[in-house]
C-alpha cells in the first residue's frame, strides 16, 4: 500500500505515529532517506495513515500578518545561536511558564533527532542549525498531544513539513500549542551527516566529539565543525582549543547541501516553500536586510521573524514584553521575499544531483560527494592558498597602523 507518492514523502512520520497497529516503521530507501514501510501482516487497512499524510490533505496556510528583523543583545547567550537567537528566547519563555519545548538536538550517537526540553539547562543542546533531517522517533507526536491534554503550553520548532505532520496527526487546534517553522533550504537525509562525521572522526583520529555545528555568532558561521565538550563552548577566549575546524576546501557536506546536490528528493518540489506559511511563526535569516530600504542597525546575523496567525501574534508580543534583550524592528515582508528561494519556491536541483545519486547507490555517501565535488574543491583550494599572502599583508598593515 502506498501512503503517498515516494517522491513527495517528507519523512515526517505522521503515518507511523497515527497507526493503531504500530505496523509502520521509518526505513532508509535506496538513497538513504527515511520513508514509511508497512508490515502488511499487521495492517488492518484502516487507512488512518493515508488520511493523516499531509500530502493527502488540503492544509491551511496563512500569509504573514507582520514581519520583524529581530535579535537578542545578550552576546554570550547568542554566541552559539544560528542567527538572532529568536528560537532561544521563545524557548526560554515557554519553559519559564512551565511549558515544554520540542525541537532538534543530537543524541548520544550524534544523530540529529526531534526531542523535547523542560529545563533551561536542556535547552543548550537545541541551539544552532541542523543542516540535515532530524529523525522523528516513535511517540514524539504522542508526547506533544499528552502535554497539550495536560494543559501545558507547548512550543514546537521544526521544518514546515514536520509541523504539517504534527498538525495532521493532532487533527484539531490546541490553544496551548505554538508552532514555529524554519525557513528551510531543504534537508539532507540523516544518514549523510552521520556518515560524514564518522568519516572525519576516523580520518583525523578525533575522539570524544560531543557536538556538531554549522552556524554561530562566534566566527564559525556556515562551517561544519566538530566540538569536544559542549560545556566549554561559552568561554570565548578558549573556544579555539575545543573545536575541530575544517576549512572551506574540505567542506564537502556543507557544499553539497548548499548547492542542492544532496537534498532529499521531496525537497526539490517542496509544498511548503512559499510565502504563505503552515505555522504560527516563521523564523530564519533575514537575507537582504537593508539592501533596498535603509536599516539603522548592524545587519550581521539578524533573524527574520514573521507572525502568521493571531495566536502567534499574541505569543510573540508576550515573549517580546518579557524579554529585555530582544529587539524587534518591523519590516515589510516583501523585503524578505526579494531574496529567493525557500520563501518563494523550492531550492533548485543542481545538475550534479543525478550523478551523485548514481554514485551513492554504488559507493556510499562520503566517496560519492567527494567524487562529485572534486573539481569544485580543487578550485576552492587554489583560492584558499592564494588568499594567504593577502591575509598576511593585511595583518602586517593592521599591526603597523
Amino acid at each position: 500500500m502506498e501512503i503517498c507518492s515516494a517522491d513527495k514523502c517528507t519523512g515526517c512520520a505522521a503515518c507511523m505515529e497515527v497507526c493503531p497497529q504500530e505496523c509502520i516503521s521509518m526505513t532508509e530507501d535506496s538513497l538513504g532517506a527515511m520513508h514509511p514501510i508497512i508490515d502488511n501482516v499487521k495492517c488492518v487497512k484502516c487507512n488512518l495513515c493515508t488520511k493523516t499524510c499531509p500530502n493527502n490533505i488540503d492544509l491551511n496556510f496563512n500569509y504573514p500578518k507582520k514581519c520583524y528583523a529581530s535579535w537578542i543583545t545578550d552576546v554570550k547567550k547568542r554566541e552559539i545561536c544560528a542567527s538572532g537567537g529568536i528560537g532561544t528566547v521563545m524557548s526560554e519563555y515557554i519553559i519559564k511558564q512551565g511549558g515544554v519545548v520540542f525541537g532538534s538536538r543530537y543524541d548520544e550517537n550524534l544523530t540529529p533527532t526531534m526531542s523535547y526540553a523542560e529545563t533551561l539547562e536542556e535547552l543548550e543542546y537545541y541551539k544552532g542549525s541542523r543542516y540535515v533531517q532530524s529523525l522523528v522517533g516513535k511517540s514524539l507526536f504522542k508526547d506533544v498531544r499528552k502535554f497539550l491534554t495536560e494543559g501545558r503550553q507547548v512550543l514546537f520548532v521544526g521544518t514546515p513539513c514536520q509541523i504539517a505532520g504534527l498538525k495532521t496527526f493532532l487533527r484539531k487546534e490546541y490553544d496551548n500549542l505554538i508552532t514555529v517553522d524554519l525557513i528551510c533550504h531543504g534537508v539532507c537525509p540523516t544518514k549523510y551527516l552521520v556518515e560524514e562525521v564518522s568519516y572525519l572522526k576516523q580520518k583525523y583520529r578525533l575522539e570524544d566529539v560531543t557536538d556538531i555545528r554549522f552556524r554561530g555568532n562566534d566566527g564559525n558561521n556556515y562551517r561544519l565543525s566538530l566540538w569536544k565538550d559542549r560545556r566549554k563552548l561559552f568561554p570565548r577566549n578558549n573556544y579555539l582549543k575545543e573545536i575541530f575546524y575544517f576549512p572551506e576546501p574540505q567542506q564537502y557536506y556543507l557544499t553539497g547541501f548548499l548547492k542542492g546536490i544532496s537534498l532529499r528528493e521531496n525537497c526539490y518540489t517542496c509544498n511548503y516553500a512559499r510565502p504563505e506559511r503552515i505555522s504560527d511563526i516563521t523564523i530564519g535569516d533575514f537575507i537582504g536586510l537593508g539592501n533596498e530600504v535603509p536599516f539603522g542597525y548592524s545587519k550581521e546575523n539578524v533573524s527574520s521573524v514573521t507572525v502568521n496567525t493571531e495566536k502567534g501574534d499574541k505569543f510573540y508580543d508576550a515573549v517580546s514584553s518579557a524579554s529585555k534583550d530582544l529587539l524587534n524592528v518591523e519590516r515589510d515582508y516583501k523585503e524578505r521575499l526579494v531574496y529567493k528561494p525557500s520563501l518563494v519556491y523550492p531550492y533548485p536541483r543542481h545538475e550534479l544531483n543525478e550523478k551523485f545519486n548514481r554514485l551513492y547507490s554504488k559507493i556510499g555517501y562520503t566517496r560519492a560527494i567527494r567524487k562529485v565535488l572534486r573539481y569544485h574543491m580543487i578550485k576552492q583550494k587554489i583560492k584558499y592558498f592564494l588568499s594567504f599572502p593577502k591575509l598576511v599583508l593585511w595583518l602586517i598593515y593592521k599591526h603597523i597602523r
